[in-house]
């Protein structure tokens, strides 16, 4: 993931180029402040975030009728390895 810098993004509008090819993580006062992303990749986490809540809320359900654990990821690298991106 690429860095810049809010007063960068606002002198070369440009730079959101670079989110096309690899997230872009702005910051604001040396503390990141936003990501900008490929919107087609944001759309994929998105719904795939939608099927998990969906999923999971099924499997809390089940797991709790029957005592068993919940399984969830312990990682963002395996969600979007996942994920597929």
């Amino acid at each position: 993931m690429q860095t810049i810098t809010a007063s960068d993004l606002k002198q070369n509008s440009m730079r959101l180029q670079d989110a096309l090819r690899s997230d872009l993580l702005v910051t604001k006062r040396n503390k990141p402040f936003v990501v900008v992303m490929d919107y087609e990749k944001y759309k994929r986490i998105e719904q795939y975030i939608d099927k998990v809540a969906n999923d999971e809320t099924l499997k809390a359900i089940a797991n709790l009728e029957n005592g068993t654990d919940i399984e969830t990821y312990s990682s963002k690298d395996k969600l979007f390895d996942d994920l597929g991106i």
